[in-house]
């Protein structure tokens, strides 16, 4: 069983055991550079609106907001700072697997190994719904396909209502403003099984916008509820 670095075995010859997507993504390492506990003193562990899980950083950081954190496109991996809170208590197993495997979307998505493109001059928010909505609705397709054995109904639930609430925000924005983009986009985004591609990593190519995409975060459970009813093709959750 994988545990957090503050659990794991003491001693010199102790080794910190792989993290759960060691097994599901054995080429993870090809994007994530290093795995670590989120700095329990960061004054930006707990954000005012929301809880942080988890955050795709730039290699070394020890925080997860600013410029200086935000990872980088191209070849270069990127790291995962996690909040044990976040994915330990009244979680199950499955649910840290399945956060692990969307930051691990995410590195895939800078490195250029996805069918997705990188967003050109777009806006923050539509960046941040963009990236989110795709990864989320990996997570979704992954789930369906049993990737994460033992994932709760509610967890499934909850990762259906991140993916529709991010889907319907970026259509609330993009639709009528660029319909066009829309349709390609919308599309890419709905068949998630076909997103993550064999072709090379682009090289390198400096900090992404650091709009806050990369942080995998709760939501208020009105919030979700009203995503869910307005989520991507009105897919329902389990048992409904």
């Amino acid at each position: 069983m994988w545990l957090p670095a503050a659990s794991a075995p003491a001693g010199p010859l102790a080794a910190p055991p792989e993290p759960p997507i060691a097994a599901l993504r054995p080429d993870y390492r090809q994007y994530i550079g290093d795995v670590r506990r989120l700095d329990l003193g960061a004054p930006d562990r707990r954000p005012a609106d929301r809880p942080v899980y988890m955050a795709l950083v730039r290699p070394g950081s020890a925080g997860a907001r600013g410029t200086e954190n935000a990872p980088l496109t191209g070849g270069v991996r990127n790291d995962i700072l996690y909040d044990p809170a976040g994915i330990g208590s009244g979680r199950s197993p499955a649910w840290t697997l399945l956060l692990f495997d969307h930051e691990y979307f995410h590195a895939r998505h800078l490195a250029g190994t996805t069918s997705l493109p990188l967003p050109g001059r777009v806006s923050a928010e539509v960046e941040r719904h963009f990236y989110e909505a795709a990864a989320w609705g990996w997570n979704v397709a992954e789930a369906r396909a049993g990737s994460y054995p033992g994932l709760r109904p509610d967890e499934f639930r909850e990762t259906l209502d991140r993916y529709g609430e991010h889907f319907a925000a970026l259509r609330a924005l993009m639709r009528e403003r660029d319909p066009a983009a829309w349709r390609t986009l919308s599309e890419l985004i709905r068949r998630p099984p076909a997103l993550i591609t064999r072709t090379g990593s682009r090289p390198a190519t400096g900090p992404v916008r650091p709009s806050g995409w990369d942080r995998s975060t709760a939501t208020p459970g009105d919030t979700a509820e009203r995503a869910r009813a307005d989520g991507p093709g009105g897919t329902p959750a389990p048992g409904r």
